[in-house]
Parts: C-alpha cells; sequence; structure tokens
C-alpha cells in the first residue's frame, strides 16, 4: 500500500470505535491493488488468529480533499464474514492520481 492509502486505513481504525476492526486493520497486508483511473480497490487480508469485527460495525470512512483531485474523494471500506474484505477509494469527479501525495482528511459528513 502507499502512503496515502495506509492514511485512509489509519484514519477508519481511529474513528470507527470498534478494536476488533483497529486490530485487523494494523495487521492487514495487501492481496490485490486494482486502480481504475478514477480510484482503486485494495483486497486486504487480516491474520485469522485476530478477532472477528462485529456485524454491526460500520466503518467511518473520511472524506478526502487534495489539490491533486477536482471534487475530493470519498472511501469505503467493505467486511466479510467479520473480517476486512476490500477498501474502495473513489474520485468525486474527474480522475485520480495513482499515488495521491498531497491530502488532508474531513468526516464524510463535513
Amino acid at each position: 500500500m502507499n502512503d496515502f492509502e495506509q492514511a485512509v486505513l489509519n484514519w477508519i481504525a481511529d474513528h470507527s470505535g470498534s478494536a476488533e476492526l483497529a486490530q485487523q486493520i494494523a495487521a492487514a497486508t495487501l492481496k490485490k491493488r486494482d486502480f481504475m483511473g478514477t480510484g482503486c480497490f485494495l483486497y486486504l487480508d487480516a491474520p485469522q488468529n485476530l478477532p472477528p469485527i462485529a456485524a454491526d460495525v460500520r466503518p467511518e470512512c473520511p472524506h478526502v480533499h487534495s489539490p491533486m483531485l477536482m471534487d475530493g474523494a470519498g472511501c469505503s471500506l467493505f467486511l466479510r464474514d467479520g473480517r476486512l474484505h476490500y477498501l474502495e477509494i473513489y474520485a468525486r469527479g474527474g480522475f485520480m492520481p495513482d499515488n495521491l501525495t498531497e491530502w488532508e482528511f474531513a468526516p464524510e459528513s463535513a
């Protein structure tokens, strides 16, 4: 993962209120990365010995502000059976660089 992608995951871990989610994010490895030009999909893997994430956990994902993006970007973290599955990062207009180097995060509602 690049620095931006890791920062997104760290922000989610810090803002979602789930110790299990934070543990899996801290230990996550990247299985596959698909860059689409307007965003990317990061397929994640976390050690099976970590506790599962409760079914009612809804990851809090940031809005991304960047001079490198026309209208910012959004993120969604998907879980499957109590495990990390994939992170989607998507531009909200225009294209997204393969490696964003300037960014700030804000809560989605801000």
